[in-house]
C-alpha cells in the first residue's frame, strides 16, 4: 500500500510539474509576440521596453491618461517652440516647415550627460485623424534639412522615430501612448547604462505633457491646430 501511495504522489507531482511547465511556455510564446516588459510603473505612467531589430537600443512606449481635451494634447505635440517644455532632456526645439499635406518638420536638441557631446535631429511630424473614433496617430521620423546645418560639438542623430497615439476617452479625457526608439549614437557605453537613460525618456515625456495641458497657452492654441 505505501508502494502505491508513493507513486501516485511522484505521478502528481509530475503531473503537476508538466502544467507549469506548459503555461510557461504558453507564457514565453505569448510574450515572443508582443515582447513589451515594462520597466517601470509609477506616478499613473506605464512604461514598457523591448529589442529593437538591428540596434543595441530599445525601443520604448509610455501609456498615461489625461485630463486634457484630445485638442489640446494634439496642439502640445504640434507646437514645436514649446517643445523644449515637452520632451524630457530637449533644450532647444523650433519649426524648420511649417504644416503641409498633414505633416511639418521640427529641430530638437537634447543634453546629453557629460562627457558625452550634446545630440540633435530634424524630424518630420505627420499626423491622421480617425473620423469615426475622433483618435489621432502622430508619426514622427528623421529627415535632412540644408536649412539646419550640423553644428560643431554636436552629433546629429540620424535613427530615430516615434508614435504619438491620442484616443478620445471623452470630451477632456485622452489616453496618450508614446512609442520611441532613438539611437544616440554612443560608443564604449554598455547598452544597459544607454537603455536605463533612455527609459526615462518616455516617463518624464508624459509628467511634462499633463503639466502642460493645464497651461491656459494650449487651449488657445487647440482650434489653430485641430484636425476636421
Amino acid at each position: 500500500m505505501n508502494h502505491v501511495s508513493y507513486s501516485g504522489s511522484r505521478i502528481f507531482q509530475l503531473f503537476f510539474f508538466l502544467l507549469i511547465l506548459s503555461s510557461v511556455c504558453i507564457s514565453q510564446s505569448l510574450y515572443a509576440a508582443d515582447d513589451w516588459k515594462m520597466v517601470k510603473n509609477a506616478d499613473d505612467i506605464e512604461v514598457y521596453g523591448r529589442p529593437y531589430k538591428n540596434s543595441n537600443v530599445d525601443e520604448c512606449k509610455a501609456i498615461i491618461t489625461i485630463p486634457a481635451s484630445i485638442d489640446i494634447i494634439y496642439a502640445i505635440i504640434s507646437y514645436a517652440p514649446l517643445h523644449k517644455k515637452l520632451m524630457h532632456t530637449c533644450y532647444d526645439s523650433f519649426l524648420v516647415r511649417p504644416w503641409e499635406k498633414g505633416c511639418q518638420v521640427h529641430y530638437f536638441a537634447f543634453k546629453a550627460p557629460w562627457p558625452i557631446w550634446n545630440r540633435d535631429l530634424i524630424s518630420e511630424t505627420c499626423a491622421k485623424l480617425d473620423r469615426e473614433t475622433g483618435n489621432i496617430v502622430v508619426t514622427c521620423r528623421v529627415v535632412q534639412d540644408i536649412s539646419v546645418p550640423a553644428k560643431e560639438k554636436m552629433v546629429r542623430i540620424t535613427d530615430f522615430n516615434n508614435t504619438w497615439i491620442l484616443e478620445k476617452l471623452g470630451p477632456d479625457k485622452t489616453r496618450v501612448t508614446y512609442r520611441n526608439h532613438t539611437d544616440p549614437k554612443i560608443i564604449n557605453v554598455p547598452k544597459m547604462f544607454v537603455n536605463i537613460i533612455y527609459q526615462d525618456i518616455p516617463f518624464y515625456t508624459l509628467i511634462n505633457m499633463r503639466n502642460l495641458a493645464k497651461e491656459p497657452i494650449y487651449k488657445e492654441l487647440a482650434p489653430k491646430y485641430r484636425l476636421e
